[in-house]
């Protein structure tokens, strides 16, 4: 049969081990969230200048088409008044419309990435609050273990 002594002194080493390594997964785990939100912020930025690049090439797209259309009432004769300038101001609106389309799906998407962030920074919170506890649970239950058998 084993000493009391080292039998305890086993259980304790094996629960403060047990309880090291908890407390290292906790901040392993808080690590991870954290890289997450890094690699979100480099995705925002990315779809930042995604929509400012989609909309840029939108407003070129209008004033193109707005140009061919004045080009060719022009060759035709016709003056930018009346029916030929609702037209134009027609396809304004519709071009206006289409880069609203565009940063609303961005702002929709980066407020959604945003909120990812956030649950991210809480559960990192609450994984760093539980590594004390996840230190200190191993060593208690070994010692009441061992308590248990006298």
């Amino acid at each position: 049969m084993c000493n009391p002594g080292i039998a305890m002194g086993l259980g304790l080493v094996g629960g403060l081990l047990q309880g090291i390594g908890g407390a290292q997964q906790r901040e392993a785990n808080a690590a991870t969230l954290e890289m997450r939100n890094s690699a979100i912020s480099r995705d925002i930025n990315a779809e930042e200048q995604s929509t400012a690049y989609t909309i840029a090439a939108k407003r070129v797209e209008i004033a193109k088409t707005q140009g061919r259309a004045r080009a060719g009432y022009a060759a035709n004769g016709l003056a930018l008044s009346g029916s030929a300038a609702e037209v134009l101001r027609d396809s304004a609106v519709e071009g206006d419309l289409d880069v609203a389309a565009i940063r609303w799906n961005s702002e929709t998407k980066i407020g959604g990435m945003r909120y990812e962030q956030e649950i991210n920074s809480r559960n990192a919170g609450e994984e760093r609050a539980a590594a004390p506890l996840a230190f200190v649970t191993p060593i208690i239950s070994g010692a009441a273990r061992f308590g248990g058998q006298f």
